[in-house]
């Protein structure tokens, strides 16, 4: 699902660029560790967004921002992987998902991609 400039920033506001890979995690998670994990073994930099401990009521700390991932992607499951502010889903499953796209050969030219942006100020004022 693609998504505009402008319900991204919703989620990650930009000083003057997108970070190109954001992943929202739980620090929990079984999951988001791994995303990170194979994140860091590729040599990838990305910003990490913790929601916080777990999906279980009370140790969310940013139920807001999961609704709204929700709300944008239909997938409030983390980790939630965001290339270039483009939803891939999480470390199986999503548009692809972070391992398919590996597995597929397109994560790293995604990533490298979206490096090349556009700042978000030149993008607002486009």
């Amino acid at each position: 699902m693609k998504t505009s400039f402008f319900i991204r920033t919703r989620l990650q506001r930009p000083k003057q660029r997108f970070d190109p890979v954001v992943v929202y995690t739980y620090s929990l998670s079984p999951f988001c560790t791994e995303a990170t994990k194979l994140l860091d073994s590729l040599g990838v930099t990305y910003k990490e967004i913790s929601l916080g401990s777990e999906w279980i009521p009370g140790f969310i700390s940013e139920p807001a921002k999961r609704a709204a991932l929700g709300e944008m992607t239909g997938q409030t499951s983390l980790p939630h992987v965001f290339i270039g502010g483009e939803s891939i889903g999480g470390l199986f499953s999503g548009s692809p998902g972070l391992v398919p796209s590996l597995e597929e050969g397109t994560l790293l030219t995604k990533i490298e991609m979206a490096k090349n942006l556009p700042s978000a100020i030149d993008a607002q004022v486009s």
